[in-house]
């Protein structure tokens, strides 16, 4: 009595009513396989879309397990395999007082701090089916039950004292301590609709979804939850320290005195709840054009019998959602702080429920340290095992390849009404093919620690074990799992193409001869559009009006009647042409693009001058065959159409024309230089100008466009005043050492030079910059550039346009003195500026 008083307060009195149902990663090892079909909806509602499978249909599955980490069963004295061990002779199946000691192994450590539990699962699924509706849409139906019971987050002190019934010394005159210490259990069943599309098929690059939602219906639910348990004994019938928040409920279908636990599944324990499935996966398909096809007249198509992925991975979150029931009448919330010597014999008549409930509300009662919590309502929420899962898969070669699932919970462990559950790592290795695998998942859980399994799938057989130790009862087993499934599967086919005519068998009318989709696979070997079986010439690409023979030149006459088969032509002609439409027959016609006469073999005589156009130098004009067919009119030995003057004779060097004297002065125009001004013959025949009236001849003027004197050759005089401000300014100009800056002493007789120009608006300025060789060639060409411009710019700062000024720039290529001395090389360094006239 004094055990079921812990697990009355510090573990929950229900016990009796823990149903070993749970979910976790069923059917391992198949779920992750290619060929999983409906089975893989649990884990990864998007596996099934673009799989395998038209149809799969599952009649019947189920997996059944447990595990614990508490505790080890020690196989070694059984004679090997369970059905030998059970046998009626085996002795050792009749355990005594001493069977746990032997048998039953702790697996743990006091003051470890590790978590203790037990974790089991049962699921029953009933006809679920999923088919494509679309290459890229699938549907799936289905009817499961399924449950689940925990016992988490026990401490190893408390699992000691249970299993000795409080009574170890070891751990008596201790505080002990255990948080969030939960037991729960729920069964309830499921009507799923799932629904999965692909979203993107792009190249390499493939993604897919899945969304499952379930209509749930409770058939159980059992929780306990106790938080902040303080607890101390003195012995095994005294406490001296007991503290905490206990928490305990159950549906009310299990008041009953008696529960049927077939006729509950026909039932419902709670009010109708939704659940639902989100999944997606990810493809890699590096090789992807391998996998498509052309078939009936489509192209791309995928081959839908094959994995096309060389690597994938998933994501899922699974079991949102959860169902209310309505609490049972024994369910409780209270809070213990005894920190006196508690009797724990008070528990001794604590049989049931029933009783444990007459206790506990005495105690409430009738003890200041033990209260009822108030508020808590008469139903409960009991949440699905929500999880996240995380997949990834690689195909190795061919048919060998690598899965790896995780399974993480998502329930808080504050959470009082929930299932939960482990999490898990699973890497599956398997050889997978359509109607047969061999799947070895090798996985981990704190509940089970490692194992490593086989699944096998066999047509429409699929069974398998999560852990070989169990199936061979060997070695120290922290629990068992199996499954089995009978399947109806319907896969993709190989595209079925007998003669390799890219036209599907079903729908091929010569099923036997390589044809092609626009006849329904019947052959047109030319390729005219014209079958070969309507076909008169099927050898020979050819047009309907011949019946599939060919007109290669298209001018309606057949080739086999066409003289000219290559050319079009007229049927007059047996298909041979008469381009010019002259009458002769283009390989007659000499001239075959121009209509001619047939006494020249089809050429024409335009000009009908009896000489044919080709050979006539003039055929549009008529003339003597002795001037090639041109005529002559004037007779002056020049051919009309080289003669400016074709009815005047006139010499061949003047074009056929006489010789003029435009301007009448007595000199031919051909003599005359200027033919237009009468002239003497002594200035052949061009008249003297004097353009600036200043008395001196054009032909004599220095300066023919400004007036100057005779002595100066027709130039103006410049004043010596005026040379000496030129010179001043040549003198006086320098520069800032290396660079193109006027300095200022330079400045005043340069005013002076602009004043100058100012009073004669006539005159221009030439600027001409040199440099000495100091430096690059090309640096002092750019210098004497720069400081030319910088004289021009500064007297057009003084109101001249900078168009009365030529700049000129030698560098250093005109030196006047010798550049080895300094003195020579100051003289080179100058800018000239010389007055110019038009």
């Amino acid at each position: 009595m004094r055990r079921n008083l812990l697990i009355c307060f510090l573990i929950g009195s229900i016990g009796s009513y823990l149903l070993n149902f749970a979910h976790s990663q069923n059917y391992l090892g198949v779920h992750s396989s290619n060929y999983a079909g409906v089975m893989g909806l649990d884990i990864q509602p998007a596996s099934f879309v673009d799989g395998r499978f038209v149809v799969d249909v599952n009649l019947a599955s189920g997996n059944v397990g447990g595990w614990t980490n508490i505790a080890k069963f020690d196989t070694r004295d059984m004679p090997g395999w369970w059905t030998k061990s059970f046998k009626r002779d085996t002795m050792w199946m009749k355990p005594d007082s001493t069977f746990s000691d032997r048998y039953i192994i702790d697996n743990y450590q006091l003051g470890s701090g590790k978590n203790l539990g037990v974790y089991a699962n049962t699921q029953v699924d009933i006809l679920n089916f999923a088919f494509h509706v679309h290459p890229k849409i699938a549907i799936g139906l289905g009817m499961k039950v399924r449950g689940i019971a925990n016992v988490e987050d026990a401490s190893p002190e408390l699992i000691k004292l249970l299993r000795n019934g409080l009574d170890y010394a070891d751990l008596w005159q201790q505080n002990l301590r255990d948080q969030n210490v939960n037991i729960s259990s729920m069964v309830w069943k499921e009507y799923k609709l799932n629904y999965g599309q692909v979203l993107l098929d792009k190249g390499e690059h493939f993604l897919k979804m899945g969304v499952g939602v379930k209509l749930l219906q409770g058939v159980s639910s059992v929780y306990m939850y106790s938080n902040d348990i303080n607890y101390g004994l003195n012995n095994k019938d005294t406490s001296f320290l007991l503290q905490g928040d206990f928490s305990y409920g159950y549906s009310s279908n299990l008041d009953k005195e008696k529960v049927n636990f077939g006729k509950e599944l026909q039932g419902s324990a709670s009010k109708l709840g939704v659940g639902f499935d989100l999944g997606f996966v990810y493809e890699w398909r590096p090789d992807h054009e391998e996998y498509k096809y052309e078939m009936d007249g489509e192209t791309g198509l995928w081959r839908k019998d094959k994995n096309k992925y060389k690597a994938r991975v998933g994501v899922s979150l699974l079991d949102i959602g959860g169902m209310r029931f309505t609490k049972g009448g024994y369910s409780r919330d209270f809070t213990v702080n005894e920190t006196n010597p508690f009797d724990l014999r008070v528990f001794e008549n604590a049989k049931d429920l029933e009783s444990t409930d007459r206790i506990l509300d005495s105690l409430i009662r009738f003890d200041p340290d033990w209260s009822e919590k108030q508020g808590t309502g008469e139903s409960y929420y009991h949440n699905l095992p929500t999880a996240l899962s995380l997949q990834a898969g690689y195909q190795i070669w061919k048919d060998f390849n690598v899965d790896v699932t995780g399974i993480v919970n998502l329930l808080s462990r504050k959470n009082e009404s929930r299932v939960r559950i482990a999490n898990q790592i699973t890497v599956t290795p398997s050889y997978d093919f359509a109607w047969a695998g061999v799947h070895l998942p090798i996985s981990y859980n704190s509940f089970s620690g490692f194992k490593a399994g086989i699944a096998t799938r066999l047509g429409p057989i699929t069974i398998g074990v999560t852990d070989f130790k169990s199936l061979f009862a060997t070695g120290k087993l922290r629990g068992a799992e199996v499954y089995a499934g009978l399947r109806v599967p319907v896969l993709y086919g190989e595209p079925k193409d007998r003669d390799n005519d890219k036209v599907s068998d079903k729908k091929d009318l010569c099923i036997d001869v390589p044809g092609v989709w626009a006849f329904k696979g019947c052959p047109d070997t030319d390729g005219d559009g014209i079958q070969d079986s309507e076909d008169e010439c099927p050898a020979e690409p050819g047009i309907p009006a011949f019946n599939g023979c060919p007109d290669t030149d298209g001018d309606g006459v057949k080739d086999a009647l066409d003289l000219c088969p290559d050319v079009p032509g007229l049927p007059q002609f047996n298909g041979c042409p008469d381009t010019d439409g002259d009458g002769v027959i283009d390989k007659d016609d000499d001239c075959p693009e121009v209509p001619g006469i047939p006494a020249f073999k089809g050429c024409p005589d335009t000009d009908g001058d009896g000489i044919p156009d080709h050979e006539d130098a003039c055929p549009t004009a008529a003339g003597p065959e002795i001037n090639n067919g041109c005529p002559d009119t004037d007779g002056d030995g020049v051919l009309d159409f080289l003669d400016n003057c074709p009815t005047v004779p006139g010499p061949a060097e003047n074009n056929g024309c006489p010789w003029p004297d435009t301007d009448g002065d007595g000199i031919l125009d051909k003599d005359d230089k200027c033919p237009n001004l009468p002239g003497p013959i002594k200035n052949q025949g061009c008249p003297y100008q004097d353009t600036d009236n200043d008395g001196v001849i054009d032909s004599e003027d220095d300066c023919p466009n400004t007036p100057g004197t005779v002595a100066n050759k027709g130039c103006p005089e410049i004043e010596e005043a005026v040379k000496e401000i030129l010179k001043t300014a040549f003198d006086n100009l320098e520069f800032e050492t290396g660079k193109d800056i006027i300095k200022e002493a330079s400045k005043p007789s340069l005013d002076e030079l602009a004043e100058v120009l100012v009073k004669r608006p006539e005159w221009k300025l030439q600027i001409a910059g040199h440099t000495d060789n100091v430096g690059s060639a090309q640096s002092n060409l750019i210098l004497s550039k720069k400081r030319a411009e910088a004289v021009r710019n500064y007297l057009a700062s003084k109101g001249l346009d900078e168009k009365r000024f030529s700049v000129l720039y030698f560098g250093q290529t005109q030196p006047i003195a010798d550049n080895a001395t300094p003195e020579g090389r100051q003289k080179n360094r100058r800018v000239e500026m010389t007055v110019i006239f038009e």
